[in-house]
């Protein structure tokens, strides 16, 4: 079945919003037997949206439209697609009460504005919204059937799951059946080098990979699905060191499921990453079992007193350093009596880099069962980029360390393309600080050591 779609809004224009959605239902209707051939994206004006459904292509199926059914004085698609359609708005007394009743139950009178939100075609048909208020529409013509959805992606995605997915899987020919493999620490064109024979054998299957910020997507679709689950069992293991879940699955997820089955407890130290470590430990229900707690340690003074990195070490190399990363790591495990010590520093920016410490400049510890590492990054000039990446480095080390027989790869962190691509370097084992840099260091870095590695 081929789907055109048709976001509105001038958010989505002028950049004051991302339009997630379009990306969201152009992924969904695929397993139900569609496909997105056409898009365009019209702010919230009637000549706009009429000059779209217009302009849908003869192929086109059925029509999907996000945008504009709010209770505000710019949500004018109802009326736009009542009269493109030929219907006329009948209020819904029964749905207006329920609105009513919802309202009151949250302690609220109910705006009059939201009366237009009451209203029903004549002709066509709404579609129950189960998360707001705001119902979906469903038109009929001789070419092809509109479905009118909110713009608020809960909602949006209350009324594709529930009535139109299963519509268009009703409507189709043909069951589509696809499977997502998540990874991350790998760059795009390094995945697709390992699993490319492998890809060969299986011509019936479609795979397409989907870099993201912290990783990249392998989404594989077939018509047959003995194919996906064939193709699946010979690249797994090949992948093993980088796959840590399917769709929806997050990271925090994989290495939360590998601490409870391993019994596994671990705490956190972070600085540049503010705490968002441990933000995404607890996402997770029921992570109180493994996670015990954490300190962000942001300055040099908590760094000291609250985990216990040693003065004469932030003076003498700073705290944006392969020791006091170490330090941070073995002091919260010893702190919080821990399995797992993890820890976080560096230069998140736009200020406060030096040619030596370039912004984005990033050291992970780790600290587990008798093993103390650190883990060297440059990610961004960027500095929510750079503390989400330090986040996902950081959780994806532990994933890979809780994994029987396996190591991070020495480049644990890349992405291919724009200026979003990254490196990392392996910093060498370090057991034990002596009193001095000489001492911890030796005489010179270690040969993993690199502080040119480029972004």
């Amino acid at each position: 079945m081929k789907i055109g779609l048709i976001t509105i809004g001038a958010e989505l224009l002028n950049g004051a919003r991302t339009d997630t959605n379009a990306t969201w239902i152009g992924q969904q209707v695929i397993a139900s037997g569609g496909e997105v051939v056409w898009h365009m994206t019209v702010s919230d004006e009637k000549n706009a949206i009429v000059s779209a459904l217009d302009q849908i292509p003869n192929v086109i199926d059925a029509v999907l439209c996000t945008g504009g059914l709010g209770p505000t004085h710019d949500d004018i698609t109802p009326k736009v697609l009542y009269e493109y359609f030929g219907a006329e708005a009948e209020f819904d007394e029964a749905y207006w009460k329920l609105l009513t009743e919802k309202f009151a139950a949250r302690g609220k009178a109910i705006p009059e504005s939201n009366r237009n939100q009451a209203m029903r075609p004549n002709v066509g048909d709404v579609i129950h919204n189960l998360v707001g208020s705001a119902r979906g529409l469903h038109f009929t013509n001789e070419y092809y059937d509109c479905f009118a959805m909110p713009g608020v992606p809960s909602e949006m995605k209350s009324m594709m799951t529930n009535t139109i997915l299963p519509w268009i899987e009703s409507k189709s020919h043909t069951k589509i059946f696809v499977e997502v493999m998540r990874t991350t620490g790998v760059m795009e064109s390094v995945l697709f080098e390992k699993v490319e024979n492998i890809l060969k054998e299986y011509p019936q299957v479609d795979a397409a990979f989907l870099p993201r910020f912290t990783g990249v997507d392998l989404r594989i679709t077939s018509s047959v699905e003995s194919e996906i689950k064939g193709l699946i069992d010979e690249i797994s293991p090949v992948i093993q060191k980088y796959h840590f879940g399917g769709e929806g699955v997050e990271l925090e997820d994989a290495v939360g499921k590998l601490l409870s089955s391993s019994g596994k407890t671990i705490a956190t130290a972070e600085s540049c990453t503010g705490g968002l470590i441990g933000d995404r430990f607890t996402n997770v229900s029921g992570s109180s079992e493994y996670y015990k707690g954490g300190i962000v340690a942001y300055s040099n003074t908590v760094k000291e007193a609250a985990i216990g990195v040693q003065k004469e070490t932030l003076d003498s190399v700073g705290a944006v350093s392969e020791e006091t990363a170490l330090e941070m790591a073995k002091g919260i495990r010893e702190k919080f009596n821990v399995d797992i010590g993890i820890s976080t520093t560096g230069i998140a920016g736009p200020t406060g880099g030096t040619d030596e410490k370039p912004v984005g400049l990033v050291y992970v510890g780790i600290s587990y069962e008798g093993m103390d590492k650190v883990y060297r990054f440059t990610f961004t000039p960027f500095r929510k980029t750079n503390k989400l990446m330090t986040s996902q480095a950081a959780l994806n080390i532990i994933r890979i360390h809780l994994l029987s027989g396996l190591q991070p790869d020495s480049n644990i962190y890349c992405r291919s393309g724009a200026a979003t691509g990254f490196r990392t370097a392996e910093l060498s084992q370090v057991n034990r600080l002596g009193k001095n840099r000489k001492d911890r260091l030796g005489s010179k870095r270690p040969a993993s050591f690199d502080p040119k590695i480029p972004r």
